[in-house]
């Protein structure tokens, strides 16, 4: 039986409805000790921002946005479905923009694109990185998190099942192949335990 695709009606229903406490949520043991972790192998794979555009699909809270921007990035466009949670977005150097990551068509383009907690929340996952290809400038760096298959993954799964959500896992290997064919080129991984993974993709040379 082939696994049940996200519905972004629920996605956007769950966190729409998570909105207001979502960061006070996410400052509490044990999601902060793992969201810390998450966000030292993000930033490490990124590398130098300062003076850099910045694109974060799938924003939520803007959390990672936040620490771009306190590294020096120029500036930032948030792009997300809910528009209670890209609310709780500080507007400072901040373009939010309520939107589908896989079709929203934007007149810039931008050095540094992250893509954190969403590739396992959308329908079709090759068409979002396909269109983070050409919202890219030249020599742009993807960072990309997202959950692995094992069984601390499909506990994250069966979480989001009781919230109605179906969740996609990955492996490095899926994650490569989903990149190729969306024109980026995975040039490092980091796994942070105990079921998340980053990578960091650059732009296939055309």
């Amino acid at each position: 039986m082939r696994p049940a695709l996200p519905d972004p009606r629920a996605v956007r229903r769950h966190f729409g409805q998570a909105a207001r406490g979502y960061d006070r949520a996410s400052t509490r043991w044990p999601w902060a000790w793992l969201r810390g972790r998450e966000a030292a192998a993000l930033l490490a794979l990124v590398g130098p921002v300062e003076g850099r555009r910045v694109l974060d699909l799938g924003s939520g809270a803007g959390f990672y946005t936040r620490l771009l921007l306190e590294r020096g990035a120029r500036d930032a466009v948030v792009v997300d479905t809910s528009a209670a949670m890209i609310a709780q977005v500080p507007g400072d150097r901040t373009l939010r923009v309520v939107a589908d990551a896989a079709s929203v068509s934007l007149r810039r383009r931008f050095d540094v694109v992250l893509v954190a907690g969403l590739l396992e929340f959308v329908g079709d996952p090759a068409a979002l990185l396909g269109n983070a290809a050409g919202l890219a400038s030249s020599g742009a760096v993807l960072a990309a998190l997202v959950p692995v298959e094992g069984p601390w993954g499909r506990l994250y799964r069966a979480y989001h099942r009781r919230h109605g959500i179906a969740a996609r896992l990955y492996t490095s290997e899926g994650l490569a192949t989903l990149a190729s064919d969306a024109g980026w080129r995975m040039q490092a991984t980091r796994e942070v335990w105990p079921y998340t993974v980053v990578a960091r993709l650059s732009l296939a040379a055309t």
